[in-house]
């Protein structure tokens, strides 16, 4: 029950007032003073979430990866012919060690 000082509200006039008030928030509906969640963080008036170091960071890299050419030419030509010539021999111990280090240095997982 709430309790207030204006004369000209009755107890029962501020009990349904109440009533109504929960049973909007309950159904999802946003009272115009709430805070609002956006991605995890609490939204309060003009308050504007920040972008972490760490998604600026992977945006760029994303933007570097859209900007990078797919195919580098070259490199295949010259990996094309090694193959062809048996002169291209992989370590695959060395092929996991690089790709273990570099997960564990991406930080991802």
């Amino acid at each position: 029950m709430r309790v207030t000082n204006n004369p000209n509200i009755s107890a029962d006039t501020q009990n349904t007032a109440s009533s109504a008030k929960r049973a909007g928030k309950a159904s999802g509906e946003k009272d115009s003073k709430s805070s609002e969640r956006v991605s995890g963080t609490e939204i309060e008036g003009d308050t504007r979430p920040e972008i972490s170091a760490r998604a600026k960071e992977l945006a760029s890299a994303k933007a570097a990866a859209t900007n990078a050419p797919d195919v580098r030419e070259a490199k295949i030509a010259e990996l094309k012919e090694r193959i062809a010539a048996g002169k291209y021999n992989v370590d695959p111990k060395a092929v996991a060690e690089r790709m273990v280090d570099e997960h564990l240095s991406s930080g991802i997982g």
